[in-house]
């Protein structure tokens, strides 16, 4: 066994641009395929840490009607809170559209959303300068903001995040200019390749200086979190949560109350199936390369037609000759699904890093790509191997 795999890797030496091209389809599709895996992986274990953040015990309600009588009131949120299970209610504002201008004098569109003090509780926020909103802003409805580290390169062609620390910025809410002071700065999930002119203005002020502005002015919203104690699973309080809000709002089907748990699930069961699809697409340069290697394997076999002549006549069996140039097929494509894995592997962290998340390299990756490129060489190699090992040794002698 040992002479015929030396055999079989001194053929392929000797035809190195052959040998090269042969493999390039491997490289193709078990490249391919491993950036998409890799990359959906690693757009997973980013979701899952973003959901982990808000913690298991966390509820999202919002409304799929917008109408006032529709908005979750303080008083819901009061006999919400009466479940024992319950820790804590709150309602925020998801965000509205606004506008500043930056140092140019350009026109930059920005979000303002509005949160309690102690949205801590359900999203911990990573300060960076200054604070996050206090109970005091919330209690005197303050003008002051909270925005992200992007913020200073936007508005400031600053790099300094604490240079937009006490500044004053003058913010069109709903066509109402608005002046706040802003008093911290968190870390941006905004990739940092984002072209400046491109990135949102992405602002938070106390839920009760948006509620104020927009007109609300008694706490409803059509957004809520519900945070269940950690020792009970927040599934099985959806359901009495959304009944509730029903029955006192006389509505049905209108408030959408969906675990943080659940939703990472559901998440993950879309980017599986865009995986698996794209992965299946991917996979059809695979069996391209497959053909390659049977192509390219039939044509060494008439090459070689009276080497395997004299190789007969000199006593070789027909399984030794299978073998040669079976285990030359297989030496073709593992070593260009490795490869390929590796080549996709680093392309997949590019791309990751292009969208602000890791890749990650999974033990059932190694598997597919050393195991799929086995099958690929077994399959379309073995016709050619079974061809030559039947070739008449006679006959071969003959060729010219």
């Amino acid at each position: 066994m040992n002479e015929i795999i030396k055999s079989a890797l001194s053929q392929l030496k000797s035809n190195k641009l052959r040998t090269f091209l042969t493999m390039l389809g491997m490289f193709i599709g078990i490249g391919a395929v491993i950036i998409i895996l890799s990359v959906g992986e690693g757009v997973k274990a980013y979701f899952n840490k973003e959901f982990s953040v808000l913690g298991k015990g966390t509820i999202e309600i919002s409304t799929t009607e917008y109408s006032k009588e529709n908005m979750i009131t303080t008083e819901d949120l009061e006999i919400l809170s009466e479940i024992p299970q319950v820790k804590t209610a709150m309602n925020y504002h998801n965000g509205y559209y606004a506008t500043t201008q930056n140092y140019k004098k350009d026109i930059k569109d920005a979000v303002v959303a509005g949160i309690p003090y102690n949205i801590n509780e359900v999203r911990p926020f990573e300060i960076i300068e200054g604070r996050m909103i206090s109970e005091t802003d919330e209690g005197l409805r303050s003008n002051v903001m909270v925005v992200d580290s992007n913020f200073s390169r936007v508005m400031y062609n600053r790099s300094n995040h604490k240079y937009a620390l006490g500044k004053t910025v003058e913010i069109n809410i709903g066509g109402e200019p608005q002046s706040f002071e802003i008093v911290g700065v968190i870390k941006s999930t905004v990739p940092s390749i984002v072209p400046v002119d491109r990135i949102p203005l992405i602002c938070y002020i106390p839920f009760t200086t948006l509620d104020r502005i927009i007109g609300n002015g008694d706490g409803k919203s059509y957004d809520s979190f519900v945070i269940i104690h950690d020792e009970y699973d927040a599934n099985d309080y959806s359901y009495s949560i959304q009944r509730i809000l029903e029955k006192r709002h006389g509505k049905k089907g209108i408030y959408k109350v969906a675990p943080i748990t659940k939703q990472a699930e559901e998440m993950n069961k879309i980017i599986n199936t865009l995986n698996i699809f794209v992965s299946l697409v991917a996979a059809v340069s695979l069996v391209v390369g497959g053909i390659g290697i049977m192509n390219i394997m039939l044509v060494t076999v008439r090459e070689r037609t009276r080497e395997i002549g004299v190789r007969k006549a000199l006593g070789a069996t027909d399984k030794q000759i299978l073998l040669q140039f079976l285990i030359e097929a297989l030496i073709l494509t593992v070593a260009g699904g490795i490869i390929g894995m590796i080549i996709g592997y680093l392309g997949g962290i590019l791309i990751a890093n292009l969208v602000n998340v890791t890749a990650k390299m999974t033990f059932g990756m190694i598997i597919f790509s050393v195991g799929t490129s086995s099958i690929i060489g077994l399959t379309f190699g073995v016709y050619p191997a079974y061809k030559a090992a039947k070739m008449d040794p006679v006959e071969a002698l003959r060729f010219e």
